[in-house]
């Protein structure tokens, strides 16, 4: 079940959804913290988390590049 998100959970989702829509699989951790023009892996860490939780996207854990966005 999906819940409502922040803007910039929003911002990160579309940028998730896109990116893996052009290349198949998901951004590096790098890659969306440039994106998103954020410091630290850990707010990218952090927001993933907060999407997953709230049904936005699945991600397999201890696998890179394994997110899925859920529509």
């Amino acid at each position: 079940m999906k819940y409502g998100i922040t803007k910039k959970q929003l911002k990160l989702f579309n940028f998730l959804k896109d990116y893996i829509k052009k290349n198949i699989t998901s951004p590096s951790y790098d890659e969306m913290k440039i994106a998103l023009d954020l410091n630290s892996k850990c707010t990218i860490s952090a927001k993933l988390k907060q999407l997953e939780e709230r049904g936005w996207i699945e991600k397999m854990n201890g696998k890179n590049r394994s997110i899925r966005v859920i529509d």
